[in-house]
């Protein structure tokens, strides 16, 4: 049946999301290459490098901007049809600024963390850092937008709609757990990615679920998202899934174990990975259990706001 005591039931609004993002990313993506190819060959053709290559700030920001606006197209139309407010899905709440950054605080904290973990084991080494220049220190602050514009995409694409969704048909958790293997999945297509790395990835997408379910927002695991990565490809200079940055402050490389360096993964393709991130799940549950008596859960906070 279509129709539950809600309205439509949690499976058909799941379908329906997943095809009016994936039917709008292909057909305007479509529509946007050959725009590009016709008006700026050559700028095209750098971003295609840049992502096969060392990724630039200007490919992140493209691609991932590019489905953000999917996101958040596909997202009016999904609140406006079950009458809700665009910020309820993830987007709501009264701290968001001194979670979001909390979070850029931990992120990199955390990030940094695991670097040491690697240099004082014998598992990475800094090369020649590079002369300090305003094109140098320009670069960081594109990687910071850039950073941001992706943590934003991630955390929404796969721990907003969606999650705030299946958390009404079958849980808080097993939807996490669900679109944790998703996210994991999602990162099989990144060139240098390693089965541990990919567990990684899953188990991440796990343990910033855990700041979800005490903030009832996304605030938190954005800022964490944006400074790990924005310390792992431009702060350290490591790669980042298997892809390496241009415009890098210091260039960090693994050396020996590849179960223990990460490899051409990057930090995340090492097993220390894994302390960090139960180190995180804890920093989470110290820094914000004050957060989780501070209202409803998830779902409840979003049913109480229907739109007027």
């Amino acid at each position: 049946m279509l129709l539950g005591n809600e309205g439509l039931r949690t499976g058909w609004r799941v379908l329906i999301f997943l095809i009016l993002v994936n039917v709008l990313f292909v057909g305007l993506r479509l529509l946007l290459n050959h725009a590009l190819m016709a008006l700026a060959p050559g700028f095209f053709a750098s971003l295609k490098s840049g992502g096969k290559a060392l990724l630039t700030p200007a490919f992140a920001m493209l691609n991932d901007g590019f489905l953000l606006l999917v996101y958040l197209l596909v997202l009016a139309g999904m609140a406006r049809l079950e009458r809700r407010r665009f910020t309820s899905f993830g987007l709501n709440g009264s701290r968001a600024w001194r979670h979001g950054l909390s979070g850029l605080f931990w992120g990199f904290v955390m990030l940094s963390a695991l670097i040491g973990l690697l240099y004082v084991s014998g598992h990475l080494v800094f090369g020649r850092m590079p002369p300090l220049s305003l094109a140098l220190l320009g670069s960081g602050v594109l990687w910071a937008i850039a950073s941001l514009l992706i943590a934003v995409t991630e955390e929404n694409l796969f721990r907003g709609y969606l999650l705030f969704t299946l958390e009404r048909g079958i849980g808080f958790w097993p939807a996490a757990l669900l679109l944790a293997a998703l996210f994991g999945m999602a990162h099989g297509t990144n060139a240098g990615e390693t089965p541990i790395g990919l567990f990684s990835v899953g188990f991440y997408a796990l343990v910033i679920a855990l700041s979800i379910a005490y903030t009832r927002s996304l605030w938190w695991a954005i800022g964490f998202h944006a400074a790990w990565d924005w310390a792992e490809s431009y702060f350290y200079g490591t790669a980042d899934s298997g892809f390496a940055s241009r415009g890098r402050l210091f260039i960090a490389l693994p050396k020996g174990n590849m179960y223990l360096s990460g490899g051409r993964t990057g930090p995340e393709g090492s097993v220390l990975v894994f302390v960090v991130l139960a180190a995180t799940a804890a920093v989470i549950a110290w820094t914000l259990r004050c957060d989780r008596r501070a209202g409803p859960d998830l779902a409840a906070a979003a049913q109480g706001s229907p739109m007027h």
